[in-house]
């Protein structure tokens, strides 16, 4: 049988991209340009929540052996929470309900609300990346990061 590789190179390359673009905005002065890496930011945001709850559903699959069936969204992070890979599945219900509401209805107003807790996105993410990657050499995982 073949090893299972995971691969969190995504996950770290998301993380580091919504800091430099959330960093870019929070610097910029031309009015013009701050509205480019808005959209960007938020096209970020929208990324980096989806490739987290996608990474933290394949780890409880390939780990604790969970079933399709068992994942909703919910139970995704209350799982990720209980197992202490997430501080607060809380949080990530609200990173994720406003990912898909501004990927449905995109506006300036949506947008400044996404703008608003980029940081505590990038922190939970970082978070949640350090923890997968102590627990995948914990298990013996192979792994890419």
């Amino acid at each position: 049988m073949d090893k299972i590789v995971l691969d969190i190179s995504n996950l770290q390359k998301c993380i580091q991209f919504l800091k430099t673009c959330t960093l870019d905005y929070k610097n910029s002065i031309d009015k013009n340009v701050k509205e480019y890496i808005e959209d960007a930011c938020v096209k970020r945001f929208e990324y980096t929540v989806e490739t987290s709850w996608k990474f933290m559903k394949k780890y409880l699959k390939l780990v604790y052996g969970k079933s399709e069936q068992e994942l909703t969204m919910n139970t995704i992070f209350r799982l990720m929470e209980a197992y202490g890979f997430i501080t607060s599945w809380e949080n990530w219900r609200n990173y994720y309900l406003k990912r898909n509401d501004i990927s449905h209805e995109y506006n300036q107003e949506k947008a400044k609300k996404i703008l608003q807790i980029t940081d505590n996105l990038v922190y939970d993410t970082e978070f949640l990346y350090q923890k997968l990657t102590k627990a995948l050499e914990e298990e013996k995982i192979n792994y890419v990061y």
